[in-house]
């Protein structure tokens, strides 16, 4: 078996070589060799190279995009002005609801649509965004995911288990595809959207004989996944490299639960649709961010002490270039020099979607972790999500097993008045399941309250050398 497996990886690593060869171009050795000289390289280095892309981007826009003229001449500025990553802070932000009203005005006029690749987010808070890209921009995005995925152990023709099941891939490929590529691949799948006890336990006998290297998952799919088999006292022989979490908050139980079953650390790793990977853990527990592929800002006073929201520029996208675009998620830096030794940014904290800070009538911001944290080592409740439908009233649901007491029940709900009023009607709903929205990523804190204050100034700072 292990003869035929070293034979499977050779094949493997030779497919990958032609797909990149083919997608990419004969030089797409020399490019990968370049992104990796990058983004282990000085802080001077990356700095120098992300203004250069930064410049060159604004100056497309400007010149090929309907929105892009029209916002720099309402705001008053002038090509020349931009001398430096401070001076590109005055370019006004790019939201969601923009995106969505003036689609056709953001495409570049010099793309024909031939060219044009549509993608979209799964929706998971709120109605999906649509966006073009084009294969440039997935040659460049492919590049840093090679780079950032053998920090966690993975390798070209490494065998990898997917936790995963975004409708959006599930429906780009007809079945016979989708076995060619995981063939091709090494590549091994779990429904992220089906995981019952019956199919984690098959999942976790296949795996057995096929020894997985390293796995790629949601994390509330790889929780769910590490506890089916704690639960039933199975004991994975897969000595993984290491794991990949992405597309949902990793929390700390998360973590904890999925570390100790599959006795491998975790490279938890943040990002998007609309920008590929923003941030990747380091063998330190930091998360260093893409310089390579995107300038990223937090719209804080002071983004080092103070969270914000995260803004960011996709380098590589011409074809529809999002600038200084609100990704929807809050974040905070760190100006520490990582023990890893690459010098690349840190992102301090990533504390999740804007939709998870629940509101006070005081004007307060609670993040949605204080909640969550009250779960955990709650070993009766399996599942939980609470919303907030306005400053008095909040739904807690809740999927428990036999052994749930009621005084466990009073006292979450007591520390979530705690938090948001004595007052606050805590309503609670017992569930056998709770059902993944289309997107697939189950969000566990959410606040239907908007935030009625105004925005703070947005600082440049994730190529500065602090």
């Amino acid at each position: 078996m292990s003869i035929l497996r070293s034979l499977k990886t050779s094949f493997s690593k030779a497919a990958w070589v032609a797909y990149n060869t083919y997608r990419k171009g004969l030089r797409y050795g020399q490019e990968l060799a370049a992104t990796e000289a990058r983004l282990s390289g000085s802080r001077d280095v990356i700095t120098q190279f992300q203004w250069e892309r930064l410049s060159r981007l604004l100056k497309h826009a400007y010149q090929t995009t309907v929105y892009y003229r029209e916002l720099l001449h309402s705001a008053d500025i002038k090509l020349t002005d931009m001398q430096c990553p401070f001076d590109f802070s005055y370019v006004p932000a790019l939201e969601k609801s923009m995106i969505r009203e003036r689609s056709a005005d953001l495409l570049s006029q010099v793309y024909p649509k031939r060219r044009l690749m549509k993608n979209a987010t799964g929706g998971s808070s709120g109605t999906p965004l649509v966006f073009y890209q084009d294969r440039a921009y997935w040659n460049q995005r492919n590049l840093s995911s090679y780079y950032f995925d053998r920090w966690a152990g993975w390798d070209f023709g490494g065998r990898q288990l997917i936790v995963w099941g975004a409708l959006v891939d599930v429906d780009r490929a007809m079945p016979w595809k989708q076995q060619l590529n995981s063939f091709w691949r090494n590549h091994r799948w779990l429904n992220g959207f089906n995981l019952t006890e019956d199919l984690m336990i098959r999942a976790f006998k296949e795996m057995q004989r096929w020894r997985p290297q390293t796995i790629l998952a949601y994390p509330s799919s790889l929780y769910l996944f590490a506890k089916c088999l704690e639960d039933n006292r199975l004991t994975p022989n897969w000595e993984l490299n290491g794991i990949i979490s992405s597309a949902e908050m990793l929390h700390p139980h998360y973590r904890e639960v999925a570390e100790r079953v599959f006795k491998a650390k975790i490279r938890n790793r943040y990002g998007g649709r609309e920008a590929g990977i923003i941030a990747m853990e380091c063998k330190a527990g930091r998360m260093h961010i893409n310089c390579h592929d995107l300038h990223v800002e937090i719209d804080s006073h002071d983004p080092y002490s103070q969270p914000g929201e995260i803004l960011i520029t996709q380098l590589n996208n011409y074809a529809m270039p999002l600038i200084r675009y609100r990704i929807g998620d809050i974040g905070s830096l760190s100006d520490e020099v990582c023990p890893c030794g690459n010098q690349l940014p840190i992102l301090g904290n990533l504390l999740g979607r804007t939709t998870a800070t629940f509101r006070t009538r005081s004007g307060e911001l609670i993040h949605g972790g204080y909640f969550t944290r009250q779960f955990y080592g709650i070993d009766t409740v399996r599942q939980f999500q609470l919303i907030q439908d306005s400053y008095d009233v909040c739904r807690l649901k809740l999927v428990v097993n036999d052994e749930f007491r009621q005084d466990t029940l009073e006292g979450i709900i007591q520390k979530i008045q705690a938090r948001l009023g004595e007052n606050t009607d805590v309503r609670v709903e017992f569930l056998h399941e709770i059902p993944r929205p289309k997107s697939g990523k189950i969000a566990f804190t959410i606040s239907n309250v908007g935030n009625e204050n105004n925005p703070p100034h947005s600082v440049t700072v994730l190529a500065s050398n602090n």
